[in-house]
């Protein structure tokens, strides 16, 4: 030890060893967390994409048994089924009521402001 001193290393105090190699150890436990936190995410985004297409087809087969159903009643009652349009909404955020955004609203032909 006598001779590393003369060689012009510096002698670390044993508590800054100590403190530097439990901070070694947290930034691993860290890293390992992280990644397995990642992995995790990834399975549950896969199981979630997966269980969506699943729900979108049964509202799908849903919506078309509906369908089917409708169509068929109209038809023994005699009339015809028409389906319905899609709907459509527009919505604007409105801060105050400007006379610009007022005029806006006329050429868009809204006339009632739902607050």
């Amino acid at each position: 030890m006598a001779e590393e001193a003369t060689k012009g290393s510096v002698i670390v105090p044993e508590s800054m060893l100590k403190k530097q190699k439990r901070a070694e150890e947290w930034e691993e436990a860290k890293k390992k967390e992280i990644d397995e936190k990642r992995v995790k995410n990834a399975e549950n985004r896969k199981l979630n994409f997966s269980m969506a297409k699943v729900y979108a087809k049964e509202y799908d087969e849903q919506l078309e048994k509906e369908l089917v159903r409708l169509k068929r009643e109209t038809k023994f009652k005699g009339g015809f089924y028409v389906e319905s349009e899609a709907k459509f909404l527009f919505i604007i955020r409105i801060r105050g009521m400007h006379p610009r955004t007022r005029k806006m609203l006329q050429l868009l032909s809204v006339r009632q402001v739902s607050l």
